[in-house]
């Protein structure tokens, strides 16, 4: 299906919380609280038990708990995983027409149910009002809905490219040929089609696009000559979530405001972060036009996901989704900073 483009205005930020503060531009956002999702049980709905080895494929409990990671927060990662593999040995993908990507988390509990499973996102085009649930599958003699979700999904990108929507955050390359420059990280779809060494327009003069993600990877690296004097005078190095759980709390730090929300679905790598497997993060609450590349950042500091655009269903259900931070890193080989 196409993507729907819209005008984003470009931005400047450098750090994120100085988005807390009111200014030119800035609007009122909704929380969490004011979406649907706030009536999900949430973690009460799975198994208090944790997955067997064997639903796991491997015993990936240990490698998981390293993330330092709660109690529930482990649960939902290793009951994803164990969802992953029972939905692709099962072929339900190869069953559901228009079939587009399968992520795992909490269903909506006024469109569809109050229920965690697996949400089977489809062409819209091939089908009418949602149908909820249309199969079960079965882990470790656990139950789980597997819900049909037609959606549109527009990326928060502008109509003129190339243009530099939000800035995610400062960053550097580990490439020998492109270490030691200034840049900052973005959305790939926000610089368009621009080739590696093209101009990109920013808010004050003009950067270089020193370096892409790879296929299905939205981010890219530009360099930014600013003067020392607009630079921050420290930065930090922003670490990043390899495991990211649902319910975690998060801030997504907008142009015109940051705004709290929870992560409903993910789509799952079982742990690695190879970029043959580009992997999504969907929030309860969308952003708008302009904050595409915006950071996603969870309570403890970590960085949880780049801002792509929303997800909207034919019921008027509308997610927000972001590209995976730690597989941004891990891909392109750049250290991240605040």
């Amino acid at each position: 299906m196409d993507f729907e483009f819209e005008m984003e205005p470009e931005s400047s930020r450098e750090r994120p919380k100085e988005h807390q503060q009111e200014g030119p531009g800035w609007v009122a956002k909704p929380s969490f609280y004011d979406t649907s999702m706030s009536r999900s049980s949430g973690p009460d709905l799975l198994p208090k038990a944790t997955p067997s080895a064997e639903a796991l494929g491997f015993d990936l409990a240990n490698a998981v708990f390293a993330e330092g990671l709660s109690e529930d927060q482990l649960r939902m990662v290793l009951w994803t995983i164990a969802l992953q593999n029972a939905f692709e040995r099962g072929g339900y993908a190869k069953e559901t027409p228009g079939f587009r990507t399968a992520t795992y988390g909490f269903f909506d509990p006024e469109a569809e149910m109050d229920g965690f499973g697996v949400i089977a996102y489809v062409a819209p085009s091939l089908h009418g009002p949602t149908r909820g649930e249309f199969q079960w599958v079965t882990v470790d003699d656990q139950s789980f809905s597997i819900i049909v979700r037609p959606a549109e999904w527009r990326l928060h990108a502008p109509t003129v490219h190339p243009a530099l929507g939000t800035s995610t955050c400062w960053a550097e390359s580990r490439r020998p040929r492109i270490k030691n420059k200034s840049a900052i990280l973005t959305a790939k779809h926000v610089v368009g089609q621009t080739t590696i060494g093209s101009a990109v327009p920013m808010t004050s003069g003009h950067g270089t696009l020193l370096d892409l993600a790879p296929e299905g990877i939205d981010a890219a690296l530009v360099q930014v000559n600013v003067p020392k004097s607009q630079r921050p005078e420290e930065v930090n190095k922003l670490t990043c979530q390899k495991f990211v759980a649902q319910w975690t709390d998060v801030d997504v730090y907008s142009p015109t405001g940051q705004f709290s929300t929870k992560v409903t679905e993910v789509s799952s790598g079982r742990g690695t972060l190879d970029p043959s497997i580009p992997l999504r993060i969907f929030l309860a609450n969308p952003g708008q036009s302009g904050d595409s590349g915006a950071l996603v950042m969870d309570n403890n500091g970590n960085g949880v996901g780049l801002y792509m655009g929303e997800v909207t269903t034919p019921t008027n259900v509308q997610e927000g989704f972001c590209q995976h931070l730690g597989q941004v890193e891990e891909s392109m080989a750049v250290d991240l900073f605040l």
